[in-house]
This record gives structure tokens, sequence and C-alpha cells, in this order.
């Protein structure tokens, strides 16, 4: 008989919540077949099992919350085997590309997910490729539950299916559902950056009408397929403001108050994904050229939407982005600032309007810009020189030659 522990999940990560156990008591199972999925705070991972043989016993559960060490598989051995604890893997021993909702989607419909080719660019098979490849149409029945007024059944598509148990309260039906190991960590990081950080908004226009002329216009040699968006110029705005005003890019120590000015500048971009916001990190950013910052950027963005990216990955940023413009219409708004840091950039979304330039209104792209500071270290003397050289760059394209 062996027992298999939950193994260590990264650099402090001490528990997670299993979102799929995908064996039964009784079944045969090969060395480094899919065995558990477990959510930390930072990623989804597929645990492999680590043995040839058959399981015992399960001790564990679907949203039970579990600890490094603590024991979840039974197995039985009928051979002596040289076991080897397996390592977490994001995308197991298939070659499919997925991320873990989506494989539970499968596994829920019936469907082998290894059949499917994915519509994703990268490859990754994406949610709408399983509910294409499923002929039926799922539709969800609501239970009818006894109450004092008529409650009128309904259903719901698969697209605004909520898990979860029904309740009856005085006002109506609700559906309660635990949350997520991945939006507990948002939701504390939040509560205290917003609790221990004196938040102060900055809301900026920036016409880019040229640099997303330039944008269009960009090629690099070493990438001739290379498409840039208008973020890599964005940071590498950025970066160059970091380093002529680089107490933004400083931080408070949490024992002493001394002010920590970083040599180096990692940018954290928030990326939305099926598991809430995440912030993979671009470290030393104002040392890549625009397209090395894009070709980071796509990477990241590829990881942190198909769960394939560790911990570590999302440590370090000694300054924060958020694309929220990418997400939908949004234009400003006040981004939290993460700790460690003394400010956040909230990227809007562009939009042409009428803008006066020399005296005659005309047509411009402006972009909006929402800039949160920390306002223990970073005061209005520092941060409108630091937006202005950020605009500035922006509006004249023409200073990244220099």
């Amino acid at each position: 008989m062996m027992e298999f522990k939950l193994p260590d999940l990264g650099e402090g990560v001490h528990e997670g919540q299993v979102l799929a156990v995908h064996v039964v008591e009784g079944q045969s199972i090969k060395e480094d077949a899919p065995l558990l999925e477990v959510e930390t705070d930072k990623a989804a991972v597929e645990i492999p099992s680590p043995c040839t043989g058959t399981v015992s016993a399960i001790h564990v559960k679907e949203k039970q919350l579990v600890h490094v060490g603590d024991v979840m598989i039974t197995f039985c051995i009928e051979t002596k085997q040289e076991v080897t604890p397996k390592a977490p893997t994001q995308t197991g021993v298939s070659k499919v590309r997925s991320s873990p909702s989506v494989r539970k989607l499968a596994r829920e419909l019936g469907i082998d997910i290894t059949t499917l080719e994915g519509s994703d660019s990268s490859g990754r098979v994406t949610r709408k490729d399983v509910e294409n490849a499923d002929s039926k149409p799922i539709v969800i029945e609501a239970t009818p539950i006894t109450t004092t007024r008529p409650i009128v059944q309904s259903t719901l598509t698969l697209e605004t299916q909520i898990e979860g148990v029904q309740e009856q309260t005085e006002f109506g039906i609700v559906i309660r559902q635990p949350m997520s190991q991945a939006r507990k960590a948002i939701s504390r990081a939040m509560s205290h950056a917003w609790e221990t950080i004196p938040h102060v908004t900055d809301c900026n226009d920036a016409d880019i009408t040229d640099i997303d002329k330039m944008r269009r216009d960009f090629k690099d040699p070493d990438q001739p397929n290379l498409k840039l968006t208008l973020l890599p110029f964005v940071l590498k705005a950025i970066c160059r403001s970091l380093q002529r005003f680089p107490i933004l890019n400083a931080a408070v120590c949490p024992d002493s108050g001394d002010v920590l000015f970083r040599q180096y500048v990692n940018i954290g971009i928030g990326i939305d994904s099926e598991r809430g916001l995440i912030a993979p990190v671009i470290r030393d950013a104002d040392r890549m050229s625009i397209g090395e910052i894009s070709a980071q950027l796509e990477q990241i963005t590829l990881n942190a939407r198909s769960a394939s990216f560790s911990i570590a990955d999302t440590k370090g940023a000694t300054y924060t982005v958020s694309n929220a413009g990418a997400v939908g219409r949004t234009r400003y708004s006040t981004p939290i600032i993460q700790q460690n840091t003394v400010a956040c950039l909230a990227v809007g979304r562009a939009r042409l309007m009428p803008w006066v330039v020399e005296g005659a209104v005309v047509p411009r792209l402006i972009l909006p810009l929402s800039h949160s500071i920390d306002h223990r270290l970073i005061d209005g003397g520092r941060e409108i020189p630091f937006i202005e050289h950020l605009i500035n760059d922006l509006e004249h394209p023409m200073r990244f030659a220099v």
C-alpha cells in the first residue's frame, strides 16, 4: 500500500481546493495518468499519478480544502516500484492544451478532449470547441421548491449556467456557490491593499493618433510576422518614465518605513482569465525592445489564460499595468495598487474623439489613462511630471528613437 500526499505546490503555497478527482476506488491507473486537479491561490494544477497500481481509497472530494502533506489517495501496488512524488503539471499527460475548467466541461459532457482540435491561435482547446463538439444542446431545469408564492419554473442555457446549491430566501431563489481559492486570494489581496494604501487616482487622456500609425507601420526584421498592439508602446513609455522618475518604481519597507529604490523594472500585467485577474510579470522590461515586449506579452497572456504558469511568474513586480480597455469599453477607473509597489496604471479603451489641434477640431484617437498612486510616498509634485513624461512619449512617438 502507498499513501499519496499532496506535494509542494510552489513557493509560499500551503493549501488548495480540489477541483476534480479523476479516479474512483478500485480503478487501475498507470503512472503519470491524470489523478487530481487542485486550485491554489494563483493557478489550477493537474497532478499526475506517482505510480502504476490500483486506487484503494480516495480521501478527498471535490471542493474540499486540502493542505500540503495531506493524504489524498491510497494505492495498492502489486510490484515493487521506485516511486517519486510527481510535481503538479499544468497540462497533464495529454498533449492537448486546455484549461482545467474546459477539461471539466468535456468530462461532464462525456467528450474525449483528446479528439478535439483547438481553435485558439496556439492550438489550445477552448470552451467553445467543447460546446461545438456536443451534439445535444444542454438545458438545465430549475429545481421546484415549495414556497408560499408561485415560482415560475424556467430553464438556463449552458452560457448562463451557475453551479451551486439552490436555496429559498424570503425574496426569492438564490444559488449558493463557494468562492474559489483564486477568488479568495484576490479578495484578500485587494482588501489588504485598499485598507493599507491611501489611493489617489489621476485621470488623463493621451492623443495616440501618431503612435497608432507607427504601430501599424512597425516592422521587426527579426520577427517579420509580428503584429503589434498598442500595449507594448505604452509599456516602453512607462519604462522610460520610471527611469526618469525612479520614485514611482520604489517600495515602502513594511518594517522600517524606508524607501526602497529598485534598480530593475519588473512590470506586472493584469490579465483577465477564467479564474479571475492574474498579474504575471515581465522582468527587466526596461531592457527590452518593443518587439521583445510584444513577444513577452503574447506569451504571458497565453500562459495566464491556459493556467500554464507558476506562482513565481506573478512575483516581483515593481509597477503594475491594468489593460482594462482590452476587456471592454471602459474608460476611467481606480486601479488598486499591489503590495510592494506604489503605483498602478489602468489603460482604458481608445476611441476616436473630436479634438482641438492648432485651433481646429479634428478627429483624433484618444487613450484614457487612470493612474493610482500610494499617497504615503507619492504626491502630485512627483506623480504629475511622471504622467506628463509618459503622455509626451505617447503623443510624440519619435521620442522613442532617442
